[in-house]
């Protein structure tokens, strides 16, 4: 079970330069978790390691990080009902050891996104450094802008998608099990794709389409995924 939130619910606030440090920030989470609030911000992220790290329980709910996430934010993360919503550029090391729950990067992210992932859903609209992907386990990872060099090194399982002609070089090197499934440079996307990946990839974009609705670089996806709604609702001119 996933959150009904969009970013217009009302929240509760963490400000991230107040509170400081990251074992008090994720304290904070944790209380306003148990308390029943379902969609928290954490506003002011500064580069701030760790955020949302190892956050383990069963709440239902929408953790959204405005600015610039540090490295590691949402490692160890293992809490099946929990989204979390950068609307930034994350550090290096993101959902390092995911286990459970969902990150959706709207923005670019550092060197080993998803490095050594167990579990859970990633996705990142920008551009992802070095060793996206390294030593992915299980879970499935969404890489929607360019990436650089060994992008799945040392796969042993799970599902990676990314855009065709978008990966650096010498991608997949070393791995050991697990696919890469091509995201198709037009269209939808899922040309060409098994009809399994297809649902997994259309089905990710429809829970994430209130938050990429205002990125036109995801304007494809996201139209593809709600034929019914015009695309100058989608994507209002500004």
């Amino acid at each position: 079970m996933l959150a009904d939130v969009s970013p217009d619910t009302p929240a509760a606030v963490v400000p991230i330069p107040e509170v400081r440090e990251y074992p008090r920030i994720n304290a904070e989470v944790v209380r306003l978790l148990d308390a029943g609030h379902t969609r928290i911000v954490l506003a002011g992220a500064g580069g701030h390691r760790l955020l949302l790290h190892g956050l383990t329980g069963p709440w239902v709910a929408t953790l959204e990080v405005q600015g610039h996430a540090g490295p590691e934010l949402a490692a160890e993360l293992n809490a099946p009902g929990l989204t979390v919503v950068c609307r930034g550029p994350v550090g290096d090391g993101a959902a390092r050891d995911l286990r459970a729950g969902r990150l959706l990067i709207l923005g670019t992210a550092g060197d080993a996104l998803a490095y050594s992932q167990r579990g859970g859903a990633v996705l990142v609209t920008g551009s992802s450094g070095h060793r996206a992907g390294l030593g992915l386990a299980d879970g499935s990872l969404f890489l929607l802008g360019d990436v650089g060099r060994l992008a799945c090194e040392r796969q042993s399982g799970g599902r990676i998608w990314a855009v065709d002609g978008s990966l650096g070089p010498y991608a997949r090197h070393g791995h050991r099990g697990g696919r890469l499934v091509l995201i198709a440079a037009a269209g939808d996307g899922t040309a060409g794709m098994e009809p399994g990946d297809a649902e997994s990839f259309s089905s990710l974009i429809l829970a994430f389409a209130p938050w990429l609705k205002p990125d036109r670089a995801c304007a494809r996806f996201v139209h593809a995924t709600q034929p019914a709604f015009p695309r100058d609702h989608l994507f209002p001119p500004t």
